[in-house]
């Protein structure tokens, strides 16, 4: 797969700058970001951005040494598409660096769309569109260390060359159906955060798709998880987790605590309580259906 493409590390922050400008040309890129958790900020800090443009090579560029500004005039262009896998994280954290983003297109989104699937992660997508495996072991490593190992620049560069292959691929399964630019309008992230009231409202309210087979099995097997903490503690199953927490789990599957945070009705302090413990279970679930 590494073959398929080359990818470069951005450290200087003119070079930065000089390639993001050189990017502006362009009408679609895909972005996709690694983080690392932060306890004295109590948030996900962005510790590299991919950016994978139409050709084959994807610019890495190292966030933390180049900084924000050298990226903002592409990142908050309109005209620049950006397509990424669970976009409203990518977005997220990138607000909180202060920037803005102002065109993703979610390829999660999209694929529930076209695809009917157990999984709709990034590594079930492609497998299931290219017959790829990706192994995702890396996801979990320390992205603030530096320096990194070429595994890790490899393995970040490969999810954005990837992510835009699937949304090519989606966009041209869509179109063939007479759905894409529904499917896009609904895939398109508003470039405005909602205001805090009308955000807790949708969280509690929205039920979200139909969980697949696999998720509903995922959500068994969480339950029982959730049973013996409870016992454990001497308190009732819904303190631990609502079973709408574990109805997200089991759609979302986050891999890291960072992740847990965009999870419904997980706070700092349940996180902190059984985020690993959890995180634990939630692999298992997942190795049981394998």
């Amino acid at each position: 797969m590494s073959g398929e493409f080359t990818f470069k590390l951005i450290t200087d922050a003119a070079e930065a700058a000089r390639i993001s400008e050189g990017l502006l040309g362009e009408t679609l890129i895909s972005l996709d970001t690694e983080t690392y958790w932060n306890p004295s900020t109590s948030r996900a800090h962005v510790s590299l951005v991919q950016i994978a443009p139409g050709g084959a090579e994807v610019y890495v560029f190292d966030f933390l040494r180049v900084g924000a500004e050298p990226l903002r005039l592409l990142i908050e262009s309109p005209s620049v598409a950006m397509a990424a896998h669970n976009a409203r994280f990518d977005q997220g954290v990138l607000r909180g660096e202060g920037l803005s983003p102002n065109a993703f297109i979610d390829t999660l989104t999209l694929a529930r769309a076209a695809l009917v699937l157990p999984s709709y992660s990034l590594a079930s997508v492609t497998e299931h569109l290219f017959g790829i495996p990706l192994d995702k072991t890396l996801r979990a490593s320390y992205w603030r260390r530096r320096p990194l190992t070429r595994s890790q620049i490899e393995y970040a560069a490969l999810d954005a060359h990837i992510t835009l292959r699937v949304y090519n691929e989606l966009c041209e399964r869509l179109m063939g159906e007479g759905r894409w630019e529904e499917c896009k309008s609904a895939a398109t992230l508003s470039d405005k955060p909602r205001p805090a009231s009308t955000r807790r409202r949708r969280r509690a309210g929205e039920s979200g798709p139909p969980l697949t087979i696999e998720e509903q099995r995922t959500v068994g097997l969480l339950k029982r998880w959730r049973k013996e903490r409870a016992g454990e503690q001497r308190v009732p199953a819904y303190m631990i987790c609502a079973d709408k927490t574990l109805e997200c789990l089991a759609r979302v599957r986050p891999e890291t605590l960072d992740q847990l945070r965009s999870v419904y009705g997980l706070g700092d302090s349940k996180i902190e309580r059984f985020g690993t413990d959890l995180l634990t279970a939630l692999r298992d679930a997942t190795s049981e259906q394998s």
